[in-house]
This record gives C-alpha cells, structure tokens and sequence, in this order.
C-alpha cells in the first residue's frame, strides 16, 4: 500500500509509528469533544449576538416570506441586528447569503417534519440545525483529518498530539455553538487537505475524490473569502498534477458551488458582488427614520484605534494573538522556521502553502486599516481561523523530530494546555472578549472603551432648554405617565415669554388625581442663571403671582427631593409617537437616599432623556425607587412626551 511518511533516519521500532490503538484513541477523543460541544450546544443562549441574528434574520424571511430581505424579522424585539445594510430601501444581513440559503433549506425541511418555527421554537430549531451545520461536519472533518495525521506522521505521539490539539485546544471550538461561517470552512479544509493529499501523494486520483475536493473547496472559499487564494493554489496543483481529471472533475464541482455563490448573490444584492464590497458606503453607513447605522460611528473595539504595528502585535502575541492564545501554534512556527525539517517531505507543497496562505492573509487584514478591529467582539481573531488545519499539518515535521524528547513532551504539553484554556474559558459563547484581552484590561495595558459625552454645563434640573426672543405660542410640549390605572397624569409646559431683562414667564399645567383637566401655575425663570447651569434655587425666581417658589416647586423642577446634579451618561435614538424618526437625545441621570418608615433605606433614580429637537430640550424622564440594601425596585415611573407645539432642527453639537 502506498502510504504517506515524513523522511526520517529513525527506525520504526524506535520511532513507533501510529497503530491501530493510536487510531482508536483519536477517535474516542473526537467523539468526546463533539459531546462536549453538543452539551454546551443544548445550554448555550441563543441569538445573543448580532452576528448570529443577522443570519437567521436571513433564514427565516427565505422561509416564511421568500425574500432576502430582513425589514419585517429584524423589527421583532430579540432580533435585530447591527449587521445589516439598506439596499434599495430594504434591509439585508451585510453576511454572504449563500450559507443562510442552504440553512433555510434545512430550516424549511425541519418545520415540515416537527412544525416547529424560528420564532416560536427558537432554542429547538437553531440548536437543531447547528448541530447539523456545525457539530456533525466538524465530526466528520476531524475523523478524515486524523486519518491525514495518522499516514503521515512517524510517531504515534504526534498523532495523538496534533489531534489532542485539533478536538480540545482549537479556538474554532466556541464558535461551534453559534451560526457563522468560520466553522464551515474550517471544516471543509479538513476535508479538503486528506483528499489532497490521497490525489496528489498517495496516487488515489479517482474523478470522485476530484469532485469533492472541487465542492469542498469552493464552499470553504464562499464561506471565507480571503481563502480564494487556497482554492486557486490547490486548482493548480491539481492541475499541473493531472489536468484531464482536474478540468473534468475538480472545475465543475468548483463551479457549482460558485455559481450557487454568485446566484444568491444576484438575488440578494441585484449585483454579484456581496454586500462586503460595499464597506464603508452608504448600503453600510445610512440613517433610517433619524437613527444611524452602527457602521456610521462604530463603538469599542469595533472602532480602529491601533497603528498597524500595535495591531501586527496584537494579532500574533497581544491580546486577540495567535500565539499568545494558542501557543501550541509556536511548534507551527518552529516548522517554518527550520526548512530542512519539512523540505523533503512528502507534504512539502502543503506546508509551503500553508506559510504563504498566512503571511497574505495576515498581509490582506493589516492593509485594511478601516477594519481594525480584531474579528469585533470575539474571543479569537476569527477571520484566520480557516487556516488552523494547515498549521496544525505544519506540526509534524517538528513533532516527529523532536517528539521523543520529553523536555520537548513537557514543553508542548504546557503549551497545550494554555491552549485548551483559551479555547473552553468562555463558557457559552465566542462572542466576548479573551482571557488576555480581559486581563490586559484589568491592568489598564489596553483601553478600547469609548469616552462618555459630556454635558456642556450642569444639569441641576430636567430641562433642558428655556425659548428664545418674544412670546412662543407653539412652544409648548405635553408630558404622559400611566399613572393609576384608567387615570393618566399630564404634565405640559408652555412658554408665557419674556417679563423683564433676563426673565422668563413659563407656564405648568398638572392635573389633579382621577381629573383630566389642567391646573396651570407660572414660573418666572432666571434665563442666564438656567443657561450656566446653575442650581434651581438660582434660577427659579418666584411664581408668575410674585410669591417665592415653594419646597414642592423646587423639588418638582430638581426632579429629586433635593439638590442633586445629573450626570452624562450616553446618546440614544429614541422613536416615538410624536413622529416617525426617531430623537437624538443626550441621557443624563442622578439619584439620591433617603430614610422612610421603620428606618427604611431607599434609593431615588432619574433618568432623563435631553433632546435639542424638542421644546424645553427633554422628550423623556423615568423615575425610579429601590430599597438601598438589595436593590429591588419598588416603583417606576415614566413621563413620555405625547405632543409638541414644534419641532426644533437637530444641531450637529449637541447644546447641553
């Protein structure tokens, strides 16, 4: 039989190649990694990223509204998504739609079985079909792999090794538990490599094996774009190995599944070009109804902050690094570094290719500075885990050499162990930041979080804007709180103009209990004392009848029962009945304690939400009151504006 080895002086009985025991310990090591993913599959939580949901967004409208279009699932609450683009006035996920495509597919076939529905049956059906899309190949990958491992390598410590490494210590494996592409094209290289290297070292050169290696490469390449230079290079190979079976074979199956790619990409997009081309565009950056895009001014990590040197860093030994979480790829490393340990294997083309397809992809991500974000919020620099099986295959030449050293046992084992903690530190989701990225935070080494807005004066009150000139008739804006039940409280506030130099008229009108008519009471307002921010007893002068304010008035304008300064939180769109767009407001909150009844403790909250494009710049306030010690609420109350006099132009500087 013509089998696979790595050259060696090393006789066999020293070297003790992989047996038939080796071969069954490595199974039993990926059926137990495939359980252990499948229980942390059934436990994980589901569509708690935005990258997941963009996807099923996709699968479900396929399904349930033949269309690629996401506007009516992405506007259901638990389903919307920042990865999305606006494409002729409709909402698409910004994700390749190939693979949703053939998941509605699945989808479509399991709801004609069970009845079941994404939206009724959440958990059941994505775990079901993750199960099917991800555990199971992967499954299927690692088996063909280790079969890969066990031809090639002269040590049966190398196999149990690199496959320990493969089932345990790969940073693939989170993401094993959520829909994404990363683990579909990981797995299909696994696949691709072993019958690659049946066809081209092995002599096995039937048109079958041609075919799939053609399909499975093509989708691996559909599911990882940057992978298109693998699928050429492997076409080459093929190519200038046998060109008959290659263009009779390998080609159609490759265009088969690339044509599939280009035609859901026509359907999707109108263009056969993904939504990916267009970053940075209007279809990524927009404003639907006053809300912008996420992609207009992204937050965190998400936002490019790094030079390319610290981001070269960080992807290789910094905090989203390749060696630094999975230092076992520093035995890849010594592999390359050391040509003559891999220049006359058998497998030379693979390792060779595996050095090339590295440094230009890494080359590829570093040039695009816009995109420095490290794969967003993950727990790996997700866009070069497709090239995990090509380093783990580098792992031999070196494992072989040195393997039966045990300082060189212990040293890999250490390295794989750091390794296995990286891959199962997070417990039910890839989507969360690193142990290194964590401690590198602790430490105050990195910092990618983004400055809270500042207010331009203190806020001392819940007004945020006094009017202008002479008398404003339309300047006026009614607030609603539930109040008891059938009996809703109103408050609204109208300007009444100008008294004197520097003086303010404003009318209040509140209505008394279980009574829906106004009582109105005026306020004379100290308009400079307002606008520098100083405190209510500053600016609130006297009543319109000359009398000074009472405690309630002040207590009422403070919004707290006492002196109390409200605090920049952050900036939120808010939509409301008022109009279709929704408001840019500037949030602001305060609290205070207080003793009650039987020495009770309780906790006064207020949320305010300023907004420059409404009268008296505040479109809504939510206040709240906790018992101090355990923190339980025991009453909430929101005031929602429900009409204004006008509308104001919204500043690009927010005034407050």
């Amino acid at each position: 039989m013509n089998t696979v080895r790595e050259t060696s002086s090393t006789s066999d009985a020293e070297t003790g190649r992989p047996n038939w025991q080796t071969r069954a310990a490595c199974l039993l090591l990926i059926v137990a990694s495939m359980m252990v993913i499948t229980a942390r599959l059934a436990d994980s939580p589901v569509m708690r990223s935005a990258n997941d949901r963009s996807r099923w967004c996709t699968v479900w409208s396929i399904v349930e509204r033949q269309t690629y279009q996401i506007d009516e699932i992405h506007n259901r609450p638990g389903w919307s998504t920042i990865d999305q683009v606006k494409h002729h006035d409709h909402f698409y996920s910004s994700k390749p739609p190939l693979l949703p495509r053939l998941v509605a597919e699945l989808y479509r076939g399991l709801k004609l079985v069970t009845g079941w529905t994404l939206t009724e049956q959440t958990a059941l059906v994505t775990r079901t079909l993750l199960f099917l899309i991800n555990v199971i190949p992967m499954g299927i990958a690692l088996v063909l792999f280790s079969g890969l491992i066990a031809r090639t390598a002269q040590r049966a410590w190398t196999h149990l090794f690199i496959m320990t490494c493969a089932c345990w210590g790969m940073l693939l494996l989170p993401f094993l538990t959520v829909f994404n592409n990363h683990t579909v094209a990981a797995s299909c290289f696994f696949m691709v490599l072993p019958m690659a290297a049946q066809i081209l070292v092995e002599g096995k050169k039937s048109g079958f094996r041609y075919f799939l290696c053609g399909v499975l490469a093509a989708f691996g390449v559909c599911n990882e774009l940057p992978a298109a230079l693998f699928g050429l290079a492997l076409f080459c190979l093929l190519l200038a190995d046998d060109a008959k079976k290659t263009l009779w074979w390998f080609l159609p199956g490759a265009l088969i599944v690339l044509g599939a790619f280009f035609w859901t990409n026509y359907q999707a997009t109108g263009s056969l070009k993904p939504f990916y081309s267009r970053y940075g565009t209007e279809t990524y950056e927009f404003v639907h109804e006053g809300v912008p895009s996420y992609w207009k001014d992204p937050k965190g990590i998400d936002k490019p902050r790094d030079s390319t040197l610290t981001y070269l860093f960080h992807c290789t030994f910094g905090h989203h690094g390749i060696f630094s979480l999975s230092p076992i790829f520093l035995l890849t490393l010594g592999t390359w570094l050391s040509p003559p340990l891999y220049w006359h294997s058998r497998l030379k083309r693979f390792h060779l290719l595996g050095i090339v397809l590295s440094i230009v992809t890494l080359g590829f991500y570093l040039t695009k500075t816009e995109n420095y974000n490290y794969g967003g919020m993950s727990v790996a620099l997700r866009w070069m885990m497709w090239l995990i099986p090509f380093w783990l295959l580098s792992m031999i030449p070196l494992l072989d050499r040195l393997g039966h050293r045990i300082w060189f046992r212990l040293l890999s084992t250490l390295l794989l162990c750091v390794s296995i903690f990286s891959a199962w530190y997070p417990t039910n989701t890839p989507w969360a930041q690193n142990w290194i990225y964590q401690l590198m935070s602790q430490a105050k080494w990195i910092d990618y979080s983004d400055p809270a807005p500042k207010f331009l004066r203190k806020h001392y009150t819940w007004l945020g804007s006094l009017p202008d000139g002479e008398l404003q008739t339309d300047y006026q804006i009614t607030f609603q709180s539930p109040g008891l039940p059938g009996a809703s409280q109103l408050i609204r506030l109208q300007d009444g103009g100008p008294v004197n130099a520097g003086e303010r008229l404003i009318l209040v009108g509140r209505n008394l209990p279980g009574s829906a008519e106004l009582v109105e009471t005026g306020y004379v307002f100290g308009v400079a004392q307002f606008r520098a921010g100083q405190p209510v007893e500053e600016f609130l002068l006297r009543r319109q009848d000359g009398t000074p304010p009472t405690a309630e008035d002040l207590a009422f304008f403070r919004g707290m029962p006492k002196r109390m300064q409200y605090v920049s939180s952050r900036i939120r769109y808010e939509k409301t009945e008022l109009r279709r767009d929704a408001f840019r407001c500037h949030v602001g909150y305060t609290h205070t304690t207080g003793t009650g009844l039987n020495a009770f403790d309780f906790r006064v909250i207020r949320d305010v939400w300023y907004c420059e494009e409404v009268p008296f710049g505040v479109l809504k306030w939510e206040e709240r009151i906790q018992d101090v010690q355990d923190r339980k609420p025991f009453s909430s109350q929101v005031w929602q504006a429900v009409s204004a006099g006008k509308f104001l132009p919204r500043l690009e500087h927010s005034p407050f």
